[in-house]
């Protein structure tokens, strides 16, 4: 997104400058040699000043894409003036090639300018058309001089619309930027919200378990509550190094134990009244980073509501199935009965389902027996 966004006003400065370019690459030497060629139209000196009229408004075009009201106005005197030449023979000098550099300036304050300032160049350009239909001497006919001024009109008026329409289109850009903008950020904060759900609730699931059992066993069985509280220490300091990786959007995608962090996450879930049991059928295969950090989080959601939702003491079982796809079920057996917890938003296995699917998975949730069970369903790739 950065380099599309910093190229396209590149790419519109050489724009601005080549048509430019091309137009005094063109237009001035034919209109320079036409006021040599007509040596009796006017005297040297006003030939002279002529000519470097026709260079000051090529001059001034360039200058339109950055200073598009000045040098719309520049222009405007420029062409006045030469308008108000005397021509003895010949075509008005106002009606020489390298007039059409006007038109960029028209263009550019269309496209460049407030409105108030683009309606007024094309105010401005209309009387302009006027006075030099007006003011050309050859143009004897009144039938001559008002198609004459319809001409230029016309011609302004394309410039100008075509600068309407180029401001449109930048304006659409930029709002579709703008809204790839938002759409990207809302994705981040959903992210960002989903992550924290599930560093935090786990985390904190489990430092509330592990300190009812650190205060229930801490003075008839002390290891067990020292035990305990350094569970609660220890989850603490990964919830925090979860919540600091989130924000700062440093986490590595993949852990670096890989499946053995799954290890950690059980072995963090068990205690007196919590019992987990790990069991692993076929063999193992490789999962992509995304899938891994999927499975991780299905387990934690799992051991978090089976401890958030039931009462001690309870037993969890969590089984990998090894195929063609990898089968996680969580089962826990309800405990001694519902705890009837109301922590928790209600959200997590609707993000966990969201995060699953988008790796390629599925994910389920449903009542066995008296307790619950989640299961998902994960690609694994092929062996190399």
């Amino acid at each position: 997104m950065t380099g599309t966004t910093a190229s396209t006003p590149r790419a519109s400065v050489r724009l601005d400058l080549l048509v430019p370019g091309l137009l005094t690459l063109i237009l001035l030497p034919v209109s320079l040699v036409a006021l040599a060629q007509q040596p009796t139209a006017l005297s040297l000196p006003f030939a002279i000043a002529a000519g470097a009229l026709f260079v000051a408004l090529h001059a001034v075009s360039f200058l339109a894409s950055r200073y598009a009201i000045a040098a719309f106005a520049a222009a405007s005197v420029i062409m006045l003036l030469l308008a108000l030449f005397p021509v003895a023979a010949g075509v008005t000098t106002a009606l020489y090639p390298s007039a059409l550099a006007y038109l960029v300036c028209v263009h550019q304050v269309a496209v460049r300018g407030e409105w108030r300032y683009a309606l007024l160049a094309m105010g401005t350009a209309v009387v302009g058309s006027a006075v030099v239909a007006l003011m050309a001497p050859e143009l004897v006919d009144p039938i001559w001089r008002l198609g004459a001024f319809l001409g230029l009109v016309a011609a302004n008026a394309a410039a100008w619309a075509f600068g309407l329409l180029q401001r449109l289109r930048r304006v659409q850009a930029a709002e579709q930027q703008e809204a790839r903008v938002r759409a990207a950020l809302a994705d981040e904060r959903a992210r960002i919200s989903a992550e924290l759900h599930d560093v935090v609730a786990h985390s904190l699931t489990v430092m509330i378990a592990q300190a009812e059992v650190a205060r229930g066993f801490l003075r008839e069985q002390p290891e067990v509550g020292e035990r305990a509280l350094d569970v609660v220490l220890d989850s603490g300091r990964d919830a925090l190094r979860g919540m600091r990786g989130i924000v700062r959007d440093d986490a590595p995608l993949q852990p670096a134990e890989g499946l053995e962090s799954l290890g950690d996450v059980i072995g963090g879930a068990r205690s007196p009244e919590t019992r987990v049991d790990l069991t692993e059928d076929g063999a193992r295969r490789p999962l992509a980073a995304p899938v891994l950090l999927a499975l991780l989080r299905v387990v934690r959601e799992g051991l978090t509501n089976a401890i958030r939702h039931t009462l001690p003491p309870r037993s969890v079982r969590v089984r990998l199935e090894w195929g063609s796809e990898l089968t996680v079920v969580i089962d826990d057996d309800g405990g001694s009965g519902a705890s009837g917890s109301r922590l928790g938003t209600g959200t997590g296995l609707a993000g966990l389902a969201e995060r699953v699917r988008l790796v390629g998975g599925t994910l389920e949730s449903n009542r066995s027996g008296g307790g619950w069970r989640l299961r998902a369903v994960l690609p694994v790739e092929e062996a190399r």
